[in-house]
């Protein structure tokens, strides 16, 4: 996990699950690593395989913790992939963070077709 601030943003990456096993950790480091003077906090899930109960857990935890100052800090999941997500929407979480989906692909180009010069 990589923790960077830039410009009172806190964006925590490299997550490959959040669970049981390192829930407690997790929390604590993250508000460990928040300065006083933050906008936003934003947990990029693009990586985690699986979030379970425990980690649910510890984001509502963080939520509750950055949603008492004042103002209140902008909570943001980014980018959670398919399974992440209906634990999200299974649980009702997706209506208490805000989620971001993933980046969005351009449509595909249309292959273009030579055409014979005209004589």
């Amino acid at each position: 996990m990589k923790i960077q601030c830039y410009d009172r943003t806190v964006t925590v990456r490299g997550l490959r699950e959040l669970g049981a096993s390192n829930a407690q950790p997790f929390r604590d480091e993250v508000c460990a690593a928040l300065p006083d003077r933050l906008h936003a906090l934003e947990i990029d899930l693009s990586e985690a395989a699986s979030v379970d109960a425990w980690g649910l857990g510890a984001l509502v935890s963080i939520y509750k913790s950055v949603q008492r100052r004042t103002p209140p800090v902008v909570f943001r999941l980014l980018a959670p992939p398919l399974p992440v997500q209906q634990v999200l929407e299974l649980t009702q979480m997706h209506h208490l963070f805000e989620i971001v989906p993933g980046p969005c692909l351009p449509p595909a180009e249309p292959a273009s077709v030579s055409q014979p010069a005209a004589a």
